[in-house]
């Protein structure tokens, strides 16, 4: 732009010294740096909407260590050369690209980048400038069209001992005591394993394929979930690895008991409402998108968040507490609870727990899971929902 404004000003000035002196040669100046000025503006105007620019994604959704893949594709759609072309794509991880495009050339940049957290990432807008071959004018376009990608937490296979779950030989199923026989509430496909008595023979023969009935349950053998959100536990998380680890212990936990049939909730932190409470695996949807929405941000004490959330919690139910910090204060809070639920507490912080605090919870029968120590023995992610 600096090129054009002095260019106009020598093109001004040549004019006005024709028109006052009438020296012929400074109309020959006054016309060839005109021609030049308005060659570069239509250059410049119609190279800007003789490009084409898409781009090109691999994977919407992926989860945290993976790598968003995709290509910007840019096309010259004029007979003549594009000399000079700006490319940003507003990537904090790249500066913008320069290059140029022969006539109805097109061409591919490659992008990768690493998703160290989960969340919502956009690709998009791209940005374009283009100028002129004597870097006089220069024009900018912007393709307003933005890409998606959700990055889920990780999820891996676990298995916690309920009191709802009961081994069956090598599988782990639903303890059949906990169902109510005269209250169906689903149908679903039959598996290898089923009990041929359990198939809905009517449905089966409508439908050419065998289906079995799936009962209420009876007893509160829900899971409830606490999720410790409180800023201060996560203050030395600088790279948010602390976090990271916390959400896909949650979102682990939730699917080992939607896929083994126990309902699990979700506690709100802020308000101690239930965020979601769902009954089986085909709402484990729901789970990985309030991850995408929860991060420790609150600072309401979560000891005392903790204190409220099981005296709401019904006996017979699992209670498990999701959290990177453990100490005296946590302990003297359990300790001065009745407890009569299921309690674990899962611990997310890779700084080992002191072993007196380990022994305290044991003597008020609190179960104590290291999720560091049960992520290092876990070598295979679940297959994702």
């Amino acid at each position: 732009m600096r090129n054009f404004i002095l260019l106009l000003s020598f093109t001004t000035v040549s004019f006005l010294f024709a028109i006052f002196t009438g020296g012929e040669i400074l109309y020959y100046i006054f016309f060839a740096l005109s021609s030049i000025l308005l060659l570069s503006i239509l250059y410049s105007i119609i190279g800007r909407e003789s490009i084409k620019l898409k781009i090109d994604i691999k994977d919407t959704e992926i989860h945290v260590g993976e790598k968003i893949g995709y290509k910007i594709k840019i096309k010259n759609k004029w007979f003549l050369p594009l000399i000079f072309i700006a490319i940003d794509d507003k990537n904090e991880s790249f500066f913008p690209i320069t290059t140029n495009l022969n006539p109805f050339q097109k061409k591919v940049i490659k992008r990768s980048i690493e998703c160290k957290r989960r969340g919502i990432y956009k690709i998009g807008p791209v940005k374009i400038k283009l100028r002129d071959p004597f870097g006089i004018f220069e024009v900018k376009k912007t393709f307003n069209k933005k890409h998606k990608i959700i990055v889920y937490p990780n999820v891996y296979d676990i298995s916690i001992e309920l009191p709802a779950i009961a081994e069956i030989g090598r599988a782990e199923g639903i303890n059949k005591q906990y169902e109510d026989y005269t209250n169906l509430s689903n149908l679903r496909e039959y598996i290898d394993g089923d009990s041929l008595k359990r198939v809905h023979w009517r449905i089966s023969a409508k439908l050419q394929k065998l289906y079995v009935k799936e009962y209420e349950h009876t007893a509160s053998n829900e899971v409830f979930i606490i999720w410790d959100l409180y800023r201060q536990h996560y203050k030395e998380d600088y790279n948010g690895m602390i976090d990271e680890k916390t959400a896909e212990c949650v979102l682990s936990i939730a699917k080992y008991c939607l896929a083994n049939g126990v309902p699990v909730s979700l506690v709100d932190y802020e308000s101690n409402k239930h965020l979601a409470r769902c009954k089986s695996i085909k709402d484990f949807s729901i789970f990985k998108l309030l991850t995408l929405k929860l991060f420790p941000t609150y600072d309401s004490d979560f000891d005392e968040k903790l204190l409220n959330n099981i005296r709401r919690v019904s006996r017979e139910s699992t209670l498990a507490i999701i959290t990177p910090y453990v100490d005296e204060n946590t302990v003297f809070t359990l300790s001065n609870i009745n407890l009569h639920q299921n309690v674990i507490i899962f611990y997310t912080n890779k700084a080992p727990l002191e072993e007196e605090t380990k022994r305290k919870l044991d003597n008020l029968g609190i179960k104590f899971i290291s999720w560091g120590d049960k992520y290092e023995d876990i070598h295979k992610k679940v297959q994702y929902i």
